[in-house]
């Protein structure tokens, strides 16, 4: 691994342990998609009102046709890349949403398959540490807005980057990538809205649904089903199963999280 630095000390204004999970986030899908022997560098430049600190390697690279999905939270690169291996975006949602709260960017690069790839996350510079006139805000959910919420889904990479980007925004969170977890976790953790990937195992979504139906009513729990399947009979069965809700992946956190306050609403908020 290589790191270049400027010779004088750069300052930004931000959360630190935002701002961790960002670049261990990039990190990590560096040394998950370079072969051992590969090469990464980490790259810092500074120009007068910006900071951008790049990671690139030379590994498994990015297929053109995932781009305008790469920052989707449950998007997979099964089609291009090792499954094995895990979801291609691994916390790319999470990079995103925090840079944006740091009023930054961050941007992917790659020249194809085989050609490694490169993220480079930009972040507004202050001229002097003191610096701290008309910054950004990283307050989390306002007062009266947060819930109670139970995630399930196996894809651990997708369960852990929204588990932390709800509780980021004040929401009390528990997650389990295991269908029969999650039920012995309600009698003791009573969600007031439930998020569930159908496709898990042993006991799918829809079983999962149905057993929690079996315990709250719908004023109770509101049901949030995740799936790759959008038809019409796809809907019907997540109905029929007590699902108040059906969204189709690769699902945006932004419609995620409008799709909980909504069905929230009816939920008794937390004290």
């Amino acid at each position: 691994m290589t790191i270049r630095l400027p010779e004088q000390a750069v300052w930004v204004y931000g959360d630190p342990t935002r701002l961790m999970q960002v670049f261990a986030n990039l990190l990590s899908n560096a040394v998950k998609y370079t072969d051992p022997g590969g090469k990464i560098e980490i790259a810092m430049q500074a120009s007068e009102g910006q900071v951008a600190i790049t990671v690139q390697d030379n590994g498994s690279g990015i297929s053109p046709t995932l781009f305008p999905r790469l920052f989707n939270i449950f998007e997979q690169g099964a089609a291009t890349i090792d499954r094995g291996k895990g979801g291609l975006g691994i916390g790319l949602a999470l990079v995103k949403t925090f840079v944006e709260l740091h009023e930054g960017t961050v941007m992917a690069r790659s020249e194809g398959i085989g050609c490694g790839s490169a993220f480079t996350v930009s972040l507004p510079r202050l001229s002097l540490p003191n610096s701290l006139q008309n910054l950004p805000d990283f307050t989390p959910a306002a007062a009266g807005s947060a819930f109670r919420i139970l995630l399930v889904d196996d894809n651990i990479d997708a369960l852990e980057s929204l588990r932390d980007y709800l509780a980021h925004h004040g929401h009390e969170v528990v997650a389990t990538s295991e269908p029969l977890q999650a039920l012995q976790i309600t009698q003791t953790f009573h969600p007031d809205v439930a998020v569930l990937d159908i496709g898990l195992p042993g006991m799918d979504g829809y079983d999962l649904a149905a057993a929690l139906r079996g315990r709250f009513s719908q004023e109770e729990l509101r049901l949030v089903a995740l799936t790759g399947y959008g038809q019409t009979r796809d809907f019907e069965r997540s109905k029929a199963a007590g699902f108040d809700t059906h969204l189709v992946k690769p699902v945006s956190l932004e419609a995620l999280d409008a799709a909980i306050a909504g069905l929230s609403q009816a939920a008794e908020p937390l004290p």
